[in-house]
């Protein structure tokens, strides 16, 4: 028997609703291309291999949240928290049609960004937090002002 899991924003509202097969944990390997998630509270979630092609997490808790092998290329991930978050093995590069994974005022204090994590094309700006000696520009990535 499946369980349900809801993702909820700040007020408390639900955005979405998910049920989840027994034996899943949490959202890993889960399909969330294109999901409108704005706001949503995902705290130490295991989104470990989701699919998250052009979700919009625009300002979205992230912090904590285990996003290990994600996709997330095209995501709006504006302003979004992922302090702490796991981003090994990520893509956050372009998506298939060249548009940019948003990151401008993103907060990635103490996030892990390893050598596998793609990040080519993805856009910051001045607000863009990053983890302690961490290079965008040596990553590949594109000031939003300059793209």
């Amino acid at each position: 028997m499946s369980h349900r899991i809801v993702i909820r924003d700040e007020y408390r509202e639900e955005l979405r609703g998910y049920d989840v097969p027994p034996g899943k944990d949490g959202f890993a390997d889960a399909n969330l291309e294109g999901a409108e998630l704005s706001g949503a509270l995902l705290q130490n979630a295991n989104l470990r291999g989701a699919d998250l092609y052009w979700a919009i997490l625009f300002r979205a808790d992230l912090s904590g949240a285990n996003l290990e092998n994600a996709i997330l290329c095209g995501a709006d991930l504006k302003e979004a928290r992922l302090i702490g978050a796991n981003l090994r093995g990520a893509n956050l590069s372009r998506d298939n049609v060249g548009g940019s994974t948003q990151l401008e005022g993103a907060i990635f204090t103490d996030a892990v960004l390893d050598g596998k994590t793609r990040l080519e094309g993805a856009t910051y700006d001045e607000k863009t937090v990053f983890p302690a000696g961490f290079d965008p520009i040596e990553a590949g990535m594109v000031h939003a002002n300059a793209s």
